[in-house]
């Protein structure tokens, strides 16, 4: 798992997913039940004084929605604090390991604040990277134990000693469930697992429990929003992409009404928006399936797929023909507990859950390799 302090055993197991559209987290303290969370993927960078001056009053808000961070005299403000306050945007081009330890970084103060932590703990840490960004996992795990070590919030210094580290391409935590609730079945099969994100589409192929390195294209929902937003004018994504998931496969006036600006040309404003969508949906859906054709297996080697990521869900009738002859496992039959669905993230939580079970099993192993040791070290 990557250890990095043989005798400290962490208060805090952390799984990040780094979404496009989100950050998504499972959060387990020492003793308690797992918790869920999620931040805004927006950071930009800002003056201290400016942070400082805008969080004044944090008795008056969730953590989530004031968070900035520094390391040195390097500031950023993420998530809602962001995009409100200073007009950033989610900034899809840039890797995502490049804004990884930010994310990061707001993610430990949130949970330190509503679990009321001290300011210095213990953490282990799981992360997932796309898998055309994988090998930038190894840049990223000095960068996060130093940027961890002392860091600077709206609350003061926070200290987050980084004993446990590991991170996956996406779709790992699936995977990993997948194998153990298969058993030695997954070393007879070929398998793809394809997932649709928001930002990005990768897929892994396993072959005979062997697993590849992936492949990862800029095809996730942002380029058939990208399209809409071409083909129409004054609209803006946040609001564009809820109602296009709202409308589904059968989008209706009632479904864009508030993304219409004026009473007198609503009526032709709302079919051409619904146009747009349908021919983006169209266009965005062949550049998709001709992608992923490239990168699949023959159907005839294919034994199963595993399609996961909230835009799958959306795109579901359209990727079952992508796969006509072959079994599909929507989500890897991974069950999210109700417990953690409270702000109705539903599958979009099932890679970074999957992830949280595996990485906290191996942290409680190594807590009792510990204790086991010590034992028989006092003995």
């Amino acid at each position: 798992m990557g250890r990095l302090n043989k005798d400290a055993y962490p208060e805090v197991t952390l799984t990040l997913d780094f979404g496009g559209s989100g950050t998504k987290g499972i959060v387990q303290i020492k003793g308690g039940k797992p918790a869920a969370f999620w931040m805004e993927p927006a950071v930009i960078e800002a003056p201290r004084a400016s942070l400082t001056f805008h969080t004044r009053n944090l008795g008056n808000a969730y953590p989530e929605n004031t968070t900035w961070v520094g390391v040195g005299e390097d500031y950023r403000a993420v998530g809602y604090l962001a995009r409100t306050t200073y007009s950033a945007t989610p900034r899809l081009k840039p890797r995502k390991y490049e804004l990884a330890v930010y994310k990061t970084l707001a993610a430990v103060w949130v949970i330190k604040q509503k679990f009321k932590l001290p300011d210095s703990f213990y953490l282990s840490l799981a992360l997932l990277l796309p898998p055309g960004e994988f090998e930038d996992s190894a840049l990223l795990k000095p960068m996060l134990k130093d940027a961890l070590a002392e860091f600077d919030t709206p609350t003061g210094i926070a200290i987050a000693n980084l004993v446990g580290y590991e991170c996956f391409p996406e779709g790992g935590g699936i995977y990993a469930m997948y194998c153990k609730n298969t058993g030695e079945a997954i070393k007879r099969k070929v398998l793809a697992l394809v997932m649709v994100g928001y930002r990005n589409a990768s897929v892994l192929i396993s072959r005979r429990g062997i697993l590849d390195r992936g492949k990862t294209a800029n095809l996730g929902m942002a380029r058939m929003v990208d399209l809409v937003i071409e083909r129409t004018s004054g609209l803006e994504s946040e609001q564009l992409i809820r109602a296009m998931i709202a409308a589904g496969d059968d989008p209706k006036p009632q479904h864009f009404h508030n993304l219409s600006s004026g009473s007198d040309i609503r009526s032709g404003e709302i079919e051409k928006i619904i146009s747009a969508v349908c021919d983006s949906r169209t266009e965005y859906v062949i550049a998709l399936s001709n992608w992923l054709k490239e990168s699949l297996p023959p159907r005839n080697e294919l034994d199963e797929a595993i399609i996961c990521g909230g835009t799958a869900d959306y795109l579901r009738q359209e990727l079952d023909t992508v796969f006509p002859a072959t079994p599909i496992i929507w989500h890897g039959g991974v069950e999210i507990p109700p417990t953690l669905n409270e702000q109705s993230l539903g599958n979009r939580l099932a890679d970074v859950w999957a992830l949280s079970v595996y990485h906290g099993a191996k942290v409680r192993m190594s807590a009792r390799f510990q204790e086991t040791e010590a034992i028989a070290s006092n003995g």
